[in-house]
């Protein structure tokens, strides 16, 4: 073949090619289409839409439990049942702090633990919900034996009071140097 010799891409005279329409699609497709479309369209409006349930279920707003039933975590949480209680309106030494006094070390996280486990052992517990906290845990004022077990932490000066209707409490608990308030450096 030469070179010289120009090749014709289009044919002359055949004139302009005619424009082909798309084809549509098939009945069964579109009804597809149309019932996803309406699925996606139903979903969103049932999660955009506001809702008059509530966001959890209604909590009991009271936990109780026979003695052998309690277990305490720290000093200010107890698993009531199968519920892990958080003690309201006060916050406990965590365990491993340390206090100082007397030329001895001791551990007010654990020795908290115990004031706690005295005050509910061989007790059924009344635990009155007044909340939760941030991982959802019931907040709890709990009565053991007639005793306010929150105030009473406070008052034994094992937890601080965190409510100014324990704060009273806490100054006598500090005043007498009861509990963490014995130590030179309390927590």
């Amino acid at each position: 073949m030469s070179l010289n010799h120009k090749r014709r891409i289009f044919r002359s005279g055949a004139g302009p090619v005619p424009l082909r329409m798309p084809r549509l699609p098939s009945f069964g497709v579109c009804l597809a289409a149309a019932g996803g479309a309406a699925t996606l369209l139903a979903a969103a409006w049932l999660f955009v839409r506001s809702s008059d349930a509530p966001a959890h279920a209604p909590p009991s707003r009271h936990l109780l439990a026979p003695a052998g039933t309690l277990a305490v975590l720290d000093g200010d949480t107890m698993r009531v049942g199968d519920q892990v209680v958080r003690l309201d309106g006060i916050a406990a030494p965590p365990r491993g702090s340390v206090c100082r006094g007397g030329g001895l070390d001791v551990d007010c996280g654990a020795a908290s633990a115990n004031a706690l486990a005295s005050l509910v052992r061989d007790k059924a517990v009344d635990c009155g919900i007044t909340g939760h906290d941030g991982y959802g845990r019931p907040v709890a004022e709990c009565v053991a034996g007639g005793v306010a077990v929150n105030e009473a932490l406070v008052r034994d000066g094992w937890a601080r009071a965190r409510t100014a209707s324990l704060r009273q409490s806490e100054d006598a608990a500090r005043t007498a140097g009861r509990g963490i308030w014995g130590t030179p450096d309390h927590l």
